[in-house]
């Protein structure tokens, strides 16, 4: 019995070192447009991203889950994110497939009159890798990406 707990112990600890679990706050980002009409187009058939190929999207109340293709570090993954949306505070994403499976975020939004404020907070775990600093850049490319299509979409809806 010893030995099989020491192989668990083992086990999880070289699990741990092959994936790094990475606290990120990203704030500062502002949409150009009121939080009216962030949510009208969250919601809109016109919330789409270049930089993304949605191959599917289940809606089920306030809960939207995409499957997608997306470019993560030079090649092309698909993805799996549940969205379970809270208008007009924000939204929790959960990553249920993918190399970020099992990372989890809020994302808030806050009015500032004819513009709306964005901050992201979330634990982000990527599959195979353990470097922090690398996970940290992984995740906030993806976001910074996501955040300029949004941004430019809002300008022309």
């Amino acid at each position: 019995m010893l030995e099989c707990l020491n192989f668990k112990r083992y086990a999880l600890f070289e699990l741990k070192r092959c994936i790094a679990t990475v606290y990120i706050m990203d704030e500062g980002s502002t949409f150009d447009a009121p939080i009216d009409k962030v949510w009208k187009y969250l919601s809109s058939d016109q919330h789409r991203h270049p930089s993304i190929k949605l191959l599917n999207r289940e809606v089920n109340g306030n809960t939207v889950v995409l499957t997608s293709e997306r470019n993560i570090m030079g090649k092309t993954m698909v993805v799996k994110v549940k969205n379970t949306l809270y208008p007009p505070f924000g939204m929790v994403q959960e990553h249920i497939e993918g190399p970020l499976k099992g990372s989890r975020a809020f994302q808030y939004y806050i009015p500032k009159g004819g513009k709306t404020g964005v901050c992201v907070v979330g634990d982000y775990v990527m599959q195979g890798m353990n470097d922090e600093q690398s996970v940290r850049q992984v995740v906030l490319q993806q976001a910074q990406t996501v955040f300029d299509e949004d941004n430019s979409n809002l300008k022309i809806v």
